[in-house]
């Protein structure tokens, strides 16, 4: 794979591009693709959707929101929550307690610390229900996969101090960046964390049939950071970690798509939504899914 850009002077005003040579022989209509990662990948598979690629998009309990997909099991901002996810329900190495349940008097209703289920109940058994409808789909879907894409925003993970495990998101006071009761810790995943957690998530998304693996860099920008630099500075500690480790993941099973890549070769303008932090689907439809044809169809 190779990249390009083109700075001289000469040529200021003229496309950049980007060489990429094609990595999978991969059947458009019979290769089912399952996105596993943050909200990049629903802007991404939306588009790839509207171009005929099979989505693994079950029409009744997902739902399009803002004209993108929003998959029913969820969203995972960092690694270390989607292992933890698959070490729980596909491995059974541990199991939810009641502590990981907490009443959020801000939302008004029950919330799980490491799973995030879209899901407004005041009744503790109903979300517990639910969770337990989530893992069952998602194994599902992983059973059906074919190609798997995995992209993620952040290296910032906040730890529980009483399961171990990685909470979906931070809650508590952002303001002065303190935990719910002071029950998790901040951990910035470095280029080995990242490369360890990812072979683990393939490991596991093989043990139901060898998956085609694709690997992305998320263009989204942070929309914030517990570190104590600037969130410029945050975003780019994470992008760079990310393309580091994931490009040395590579193998005969696993590609790295160059998503950040190319994204950071467009007009400023004109590739991110009106809140500057998310993709424009359009953006996603006619110029990442043309590159990703190339690559793998």
């Amino acid at each position: 794979m190779h990249f390009s850009s083109r700075f001289s002077k000469a040529i200021i005003k003229e496309k950049k591009t980007i060489d990429i040579d094609k990595v999978f022989k991969l059947n458009k209509s019979k290769e089912i693709i399952l996105p596993l990662g943050s909200c990049f990948l629903d802007f991404f598979c939306t588009a790839l959707q509207q171009k005929k690629y099979n989505i693994l998009f079950d029409q009744k309990p997902s739902t399009v929101v803002n004209n993108h997909l929003r998959f029913f099991f969820g969203n995972f901002y960092n690694p270390g929550n989607l292992l933890d996810c698959l070490e729980r329900i596909v491995l059974k190495k541990w199991h939810f307690k009641n502590h990981d349940y907490v009443y959020s008097k801000e939302f008004g209703h029950y919330i799980n610390l490491h799973h995030k289920a879209r899901f407004e109940t005041q009744e503790l058994k109903l979300l517990k229900d639910r969770i337990k409808e989530l893992d069952s789909y998602l194994i599902k879907e992983i059973k059906k996969a074919t190609v798997i894409l995995l992209s993620f925003d952040s290296v910032e993970v906040w730890i529980d101090k009483l399961s171990k495990k990685t909470w979906y998101s931070f809650y508590g006071n952002i303001y002065d960046q303190k935990s719910y009761n002071n029950r998790a810790q901040l951990k910035i995943l470095n280029y080995e964390n990242i490369k360890n957690i990812i072979n683990k998530i393939i490991k596991i998304l093989n043990k139901f049939g060898e998956k085609k693996i694709i690997l992305m860099t998320s263009p989204h920008k942070l929309m914030f950071t517990h570190q104590d630099r600037d969130i410029e500075m945050s975003d780019l500690y994470s992008k760079s970690s990310y393309t580091s480790a994931l490009n040395d993941l590579v193998s005969k099973n696993v590609s790295y798509f160059p998503a950040l890549e190319i994204f950071n070769n467009l007009d400023e303008k004109k590739k991110y939504d009106e809140d500057f932090v998310h993709v424009k689907l359009k953006v996603a439809k006619d110029i990442f899914e043309p590159y990703f044809k190339k690559m793998y169809f």
